[in-house]
């Protein structure tokens, strides 16, 4: 017999509701429930996430030092300064070279260059010739006058050669050696020199700098002579028995003969030099492409070289405006024209000159702005 109780039969009826009100769960998870098992439910708890290495964590700095910071950047500071130091260096100084706090007026286009700068004299020739040390060591220009000066073998002219600021630099070593016979020339070197320029107080200055650059020319004398060359009235020192000479003329007129012109025979070519040298000269003559067609006629076809080293306009347009808004001003000095355009006077004189050609035309010194021009040229010889 059996007998149900009233509490028993009150929890079956508590124990049916509260399976109605739970929330459905699939019935193959009941299965397997034992019979009569009592019913807990669990509390949800979220799943634990492993926690993830933090980076080691620096003592907090109150404050930044210059100390500090230069011990951490020190290195990208100090190239920052030097190259803050150095295009300030480079500004100051080529415009205190090249400009000198002109005023800027108007160029007098109807001035013409006579090649002796007005504020030359000769008592200041010699100060006027150390004050452009400066200027030249700065644009790199000595460095282009020992490089020209390098190519200068057998024959040499030397136009408009002003103070002699080339001399140092030549290779005087053959005009040592014994003269070589007509049509022969020394293994290297220069084995003839002739210097010339309109300048005769330049002129001075150069010949005391040939007794301390030539070697040969030590305890030697020299004899000078006064005539009158193609028109003008000038001086001729000879020295070496004729072969370093120094002369003063005109580069628009006649240029003299080289040294082998005394050598050759009747049947020979005409007299002609090996190597023609210009530094700084179609900004001081008054026709420069009737100068450059002029050197074309006295340098040896083929093998002859013209060297050109000048300055004038450059690539771009601001440091174009400021040549010419300064040009007066240093023509009023130093008697030269320092805005030309050196390219297209070249191109001019090929076009005047058959047979002269350009062989390299390149500006060596590109923090000059492109102002700085390197000029070679060549005769072709008639087949």
């Amino acid at each position: 017999m059996i007998v149900i109780t009233r509490g028993s039969a009150k929890a079956t009826r508590l124990r049916g509701r509260f399976a109605s009100t739970t929330s459905k769960a699939p019935r193959k998870a009941h299965a397997n429930r034992p019979p009569h098992s009592p019913l807990v439910s669990k509390q949800y708890k979220p799943s634990a996430r492993k926690p993830q290495p933090q980076p080691p964590s620096s003592p907090p700095r109150s404050s930044d030092t210059l100390q500090s910071l230069w011990r951490r950047s020190w290195l990208p500071l100090s190239g920052a300064a030097l190259l803050a130091g150095f295009l300030g260096f480079y500004i100051i100084g080529t415009a205190t070279a090249s400009l000198k706090s002109c005023p800027c007026r108007i160029p007098r286009e109807h001035a013409t260059p006579t090649g002796r700068p007005p504020a030359l004299t000769g008592d200041n020739a010699e100060q006027f010739d150390k004050e452009l040390d400066f200027s030249e060591w700065w644009m790199g220009i000595a460095k282009l006058r020992k490089k020209l000066a390098h190519h200068a073998k057998g024959d040499v002219l030397e136009l408009a050669m002003g103070t002699g600021r080339n001399l140092q630099y030549y290779t005087w070593e053959a005009l040592g050696e014994a003269k070589p016979a007509a049509g022969r020339k020394a293994s290297r070197g220069i084995t003839s020199f002739t210097g010339l320029d309109i300048s005769a107080d330049m002129l001075d200055v150069a010949r005391r700098r040939l007794v301390a650059a030539v070697p040969p020319m030590a305890g030697s004398e020299f004899t000078m002579e006064r005539a009158m060359l193609a028109g003008q009235t000038g001086g001729h020192l000879s020295f070496l028995n004729d072969r370093l000479r120094l002369v003063c003329s005109d580069a628009h007129q006649s240029l003299p003969r080289p040294d082998n012109a005394t050598r050759l025979s009747s049947t020979e070519t005409s007299a002609t030099y090996d190597t023609i040298i210009q530094t700084f000269g179609l900004c001081s003559v008054s026709d420069p492409v009737a100068v450059l067609c002029n050197l074309a006629s006295a340098v040896k076809p083929d093998s002859g070289r013209i060297f050109l080293l000048e300055h004038g306009k450059g690539w771009y347009g601001l440091v174009n405006g400021l040549l010419d808004k300064n040009a007066d001003k240093h023509f009023e000095k130093y008697g030269c024209w320092w805005n030309r355009d050196i390219e297209s006077l070249v191109d001019q004189a090929l076009q005047k000159t058959p047979g002269l050609e350009i062989v390299k035309l390149h500006r060596p010194n590109p923090m000059q702005m492109g102002t700085l021009v390197w000029v070679e040229l060549r005769m072709r010889g008639k087949k």
